[in-house]
């Protein structure tokens, strides 16, 4: 792991660059019930809130789903079918019909208001129960937005956005190792907008096949961007062979 004074000086930077190029988006009209943070924290790992705003949408449009219980019950094709924008949206649905079917199991309902009674911690441990929909990205979402307390969702995009700059290394950091460090160099009052704002940079200058490092506003702290590109110019100046 890269040294604590290293991150936070990367971390800092990304932040204010985050803060000045990549505007977050507004915030829900109305607080979440927990059971829909969860089901919105499933549409939106791995996806950007624009996409997670347009499924989640749909999934509370009365006219395609009259209800969660009508969400449970349907087939996996249809629930991915109205959540097509989103990346990976079969396994999304699926997930998601898994998740109201385990709360239906046990509650005979889709109210999860008794689990904020209980405390952070002990929130986070029922959410962390429901493990064929509810993922390590869905409990620090919920905590973050519905339960008050500070933690920093990490999906695949981020993860890798923080790989690239050498904040984290995937290898030997274990994930709750890397959540430590963002929630200790990132205050609780951030944490939302970073969150969100990482997904829009992830999805779109960070990318997965081709980033666009060379217009990157990190890439002075960035290694696999410097690399990316020195290795691009040294292509480039390589000489073509005769014919």
């Amino acid at each position: 792991m890269a040294a604590a004074t290293h991150k936070q000086t990367v971390l800092a930077h990304l932040q204010s660059v985050l803060k000045k190029k990549f505007p977050a988006p507004p915030p829900p009209a109305a607080d979440r019930p927990v059971l829909e943070e969860v089901v919105y924290a499933i549409l939106r790992e791995g996806a950007t809130p624009d996409q997670a705003d347009a499924a989640f949408a749909k999934l509370k449009d009365k006219e395609v789903f009259f209800d969660w219980n009508e969400v449970r019950v349907s087939s996996v094709s249809e629930v991915a079918d109205a959540v097509h924008g989103l990346p990976e949206a079969g396994a999304k649905g699926e997930r998601l019909i898994k998740f109201l079917q385990e709360v239906f199991e046990e509650l005979y309902g889709f109210d999860l208001g008794d689990i904020a009674k209980k405390g952070v911690k002990q929130a986070a441990k029922q959410l962390a129960r429901y493990k064929t929909g509810v993922t390590d990205f869905g409990v620090a979402w919920a905590v973050q937005r519905a339960l008050g307390g500070h933690a920093i969702p990490l999906d695949h995009p981020t993860v890798r956005v923080l790989h690239r700059l050498g904040v984290i290394d995937p290898e030997t950091d274990e994930l709750e190792a890397v959540r430590g460090t963002l929630e200790h160099f990132i205050p609780k009052a951030s944490g939302p907008e970073f969150t969100d704002r990482m997904a829009v940079f992830a999805a779109t200058v960070c990318t997965e096949d081709h980033p666009h490092c060379e217009s990157c506003p990190m890439r002075p702290d960035c290694p696999y961007g410097q690399e990316v590109l020195a290795k691009a110019k040294a292509k480039e100046a390589k000489p073509k062979k005769p014919r």
